[in-house]
């Protein structure tokens, strides 16, 4: 899968620390009353033994997977999206894994006559229900190609898709971060603005739209729609992440230490925030804070993408506070 799609479904964007610590995985799909599979629902997975908390979104055959989780116990919710809500208690500190088969049913009974359901529920279906198969069929082989790290490759399904039918937000949405991946942001935002416009709850978009305007150096409109984003979503990391980001380079510093911040609370592994809160710590004249940052950014992402201009930074730290040290 590609590298946007994770970061957009779980907060993958940074390798683990430690493969033993980090080798579990629960895997599921989830299914409406009548078996179909229910795609694009929000499940949540939660430790509060490890202050690990994170979401993704099902595919088209109502499939999620969270990898590289730390061996210890877990909550799955579903909650609100029109649903009763569903929890389950899950258990991976020996197994190493889990999975889960999980029968959504409607929060109310519907009526007893002959009208489309109400609600986010009634919505997901009524649009979902439009969709011709050969349409999905197009989608689902595009996303087998982004899980194959195949962006190039996804991109064809997902244009097949939309030419089939031209209201499919989903396919605009991983078209568009399909386009983010080959480096081709000014295509990407049309096609992600295309998908809120088709379906304005999809949160996942609204964060694809606004990593797509950070690129393309959009502040003021990627920090809009980041904003939307962490309405539907509150708490999305990645979210959080990168609004700060946006805010940073907006110049609003007082506004985007907290949302790095919030990011962290929410994935402790999420390196990037670090080097922002590390930023934040210079502009504030705080050495020591900010190496202890960048540090712990450099521990998490060893190779990551801000690594060497980080380890340049922790290298002039050091030197200046040795040299500051009273003889």
């Amino acid at each position: 899968m590609s590298r946007i799609v994770r970061t957009l479904a779980v907060p993958l964007f940074l390798a683990v620390a430690s493969v033993q610590a980090w080798a579990g995985f629960i895997r599921g799909q989830v299914r409406y009353d009548d078996q179909h599979p229910a795609d694009h629902v929000i499940v949540r997975l939660r430790s509060d033994m490890v202050a690990y908390q994170t979401e993704m979104s099902t595919d088209y055959q109502g499939r999620f997977n969270f990898d590289g989780l730390p061996l210890t116990t877990f909550h799955l919710t579903i909650e609100g999206q029109g649903f009763k809500p569903y929890e389950s208690h899950i258990d991976i500190s020996m197994s190493k894994m889990a999975y889960e088969l999980i029968t959504l049913r409607l929060a109310k009974e519907p009526e007893a006559k002959a009208v489309p359901p109400e609600g986010p529920k009634g919505a997901v279906d009524a649009r979902t229900a439009q969709i011709p198969p050969s349409a999905r069929k197009e989608f689902g082989l595009g996303e087998e190609r982004m899980q194959a790290h195949d962006s190039p490759g996804s991109i064809e399904h997902f244009q097949k898709a939309i030419a089939i039918y031209a209201n499919y937000a989903e396919a605009y949405q991983l078209l568009g971060v399909a386009h983010l991946e080959v480096g081709k942001a000014v295509d990407a935002e049309p096609e992600l603005q295309k998908a809120v416009e088709l379906e304005p709850k999809l949160a996942t978009a609204y964060f694809a739209l606004g990593i797509c305007r950070n690129q393309l150096a959009k502040y003021p409109e990627a920090e809009v729609a980041l904003a939307h984003g962490l309405e539907l979503a509150p708490d999305s990391a990645d979210g959080h992440y990168h609004i700060a980001e946006a805010y940073w380079n907006l110049g609003r510093f007082d506004d985007s230490e907290p949302h790095a911040r919030k990011a962290l609370t929410l994935n402790p592994d999420m390196a990037p925030a670090h080097v922002l809160i590390g930023n934040s710590m210079l502009r504030k004249r705080n050495a020591p804070a900010a190496l202890q940052e960048f540090r712990e950014y450099l521990r998490l992402a060893p190779q990551g993408e801000f690594a060497p201009g980080t380890r340049a930074a922790v290298e002039r730290l050091e030197k200046g506070l040795q040299q500051a040290k009273p003889r």
